[in-house]
């Protein structure tokens, strides 16, 4: 008997009984979704987290140790000349240093609604000494709206990112004001001069928005600190006291984080290189101590998470197979068991084990490659579901865009296969044990 024959009988029959057919592919088109959904998931996160950290892998940050906040770094207000003259500095591209004021200058908290944790909405004003430098280091002000410029030095201007005009941009707009809060009476102003374009913003807005970088030239943090510092201010230390520190520890001029980007592509190389520049940075300045952030030590334990996260891919992907394939094993033995007569009159009439067993599982894989198709329809709107939720409760909406890759989407349909093999095998071996004369005499 020919393969074709076999094949085409179990195809039209896989959908004859078509509650047991329903319900088979049910099962597996909700298991089909879960796999794709959390596939679509991962791979968008894998995907957001290698553009962010991947040409980054040899920039790293340098402020002073044991600091507990950003702002409460004090670096020497010569260490862009000094970190030049490490006898490794030929491999060093770009050196940028800013000057980061304290959170408590937010003057918006009342307006910038909460986090996905529930936790109100930060603002970093962010001094930047050198744009230029600045800009071959981080990406935010690559690109900005059509009708921004980059602001100027010695004028009180600023640059805000997108997602913050986007969500409140009846305040923040090109030509507005951004009040910078010294006190409860008084404020320093700045104009609005640029938006940063819609797919970039800073880290913060393309991981997970916690907080608004606001870009001003470092101009401005050193008036806004000269006003912070002032004895005769009023209030003035509550900035600093209330968290241990002095005020009078902090430098109108001194910088708080040093970015480097180097020549270094390995990020082995990277944290030897660090070590290195720690120990000169050590040498030249006795009475501190400094602190790296790397990108590249990121980079890594991203690594490790995202080998994890592969592992338990694999194992909800064993799950899913598994209990897809009983829903298919109940559902066919099922049918299986209503249709002994036809079985016994195909034996009869020439039909080997084999031929039975192969029809059955032609049987199940077609239900199976069904529910596949229908899951990876659900899950499209599942994702699509899934990113208006997390659009309306996120501020800054999704932190990745989820991706179906044409690897993920025949994955399914394999996932679906095997399911359809599993699920199939078992029910067409009792189906092809039957012995036609006892069943055609009705015992």
């Amino acid at each position: 008997m020919k393969v074709g024959k076999v094949t085409w009988f179990a195809f039209k029959n896989a959908f004859r009984r078509k509650i047991v057919a329903i319900l088979a592919i049910v099962g597996i088109s909700i298991a089909i979704t879960m796999q794709v959904t959390i596939n679509a998931f991962t791979t968008g996160m894998d995907e957001t987290f290698n553009d962010i950290f991947g040409e980054l892998v040899g920039t790293f940050q340098v402020q002073e140790k044991n600091t507990p906040f950003t702002y409460a770094s004090q670096l020497p207000a010569n260490i862009t000349e000094t970190i030049r003259n490490f006898e490794n500095s030929s491999l060093i591209e770009t050196v940028a240093t800013e000057q980061v004021l304290p959170s408590t200058v937010n003057n918006y908290t009342d307006i910038l609604g909460t986090t996905v944790f529930g936790s109100p909405m930060g603002m970093n004003v962010r001094g930047i000494e050198n744009l230029d430098d600045f800009s071959k280091i981080y990406s935010e002000l690559e690109e900005l709206t059509e009708e921004s410029r980059t602001f100027e030095y010695n004028q009180d201007e600023c640059i805000i990112p997108y997602a913050l005009y986007e969500n409140n941009s009846e305040v923040f707009d090109i030509g507005k004001t951004f009040s910078i809060k010294i006190n409860s009476t008084h404020t320093y102003d700045l104009e609005i001069v640029g938006i940063t374009a819609a797919e970039i913003g800073g880290i913060q807005q393309s991981i997970m928005v916690t907080g608004y970088d606001i870009y001003v030239p470092i101009n401005v943090t050193n008036n806004v600190l000269a006003e912070l510092l002032r004895n005769d201010t009023l209030n003035y230390m509550y900035h600093y006291t209330p968290f241990g520190l002095d005020p009078n520890h902090f430098g109108i001029e001194n910088p708080n984080i040093v970015a480097i980007r180097t020549t270094i592509e390995n990020s082995e190389k990277v944290n030897d290189y660090i070590d290195d520049l720690m120990a000169y940075l050590g040498e030249q300045y006795p009475e501190m101590e400094f602190s790296a952030l790397s990108l590249a030590s990121a980079l890594e334990t991203m690594d490790d998470l995202m080998a994890t996260q592969n592992i338990v891919i694999t194992v909800v992907t064993i799950v899913i197979i598994i209990s897809g394939s009983m829903g298919v094993i109940i559902a066919q033995l099922v049918g299986v068991e209503g249709r002994s007569k036809e079985f016994a009159i195909l034996k009869a009439t020439g039909w080997k084990e084999s031929h039975i067993i192969y029809s059955v599982i032609i049987e199940s894989v077609t239900l199976g490659v069904a529910g596949s198709l229908v899951g990876v329809v659900l899950s499209f709107m599942s994702i699509k579901g899934l990113e208006r939720l997390m659009a309306s409760t996120a501020a800054g909406g999704m932190p990745f865009i989820p991706v179906i890759t044409p690897a993920i989407f025949f994955t399914a349909i394999a996932i679906a296969v095997g399911i359809g093999i599993l699920g199939g095998l078992y029910p067409g071996i009792r189906a092809s044990s039957v012995k036609p004369m006892e069943v055609l005499q009705g015992s």
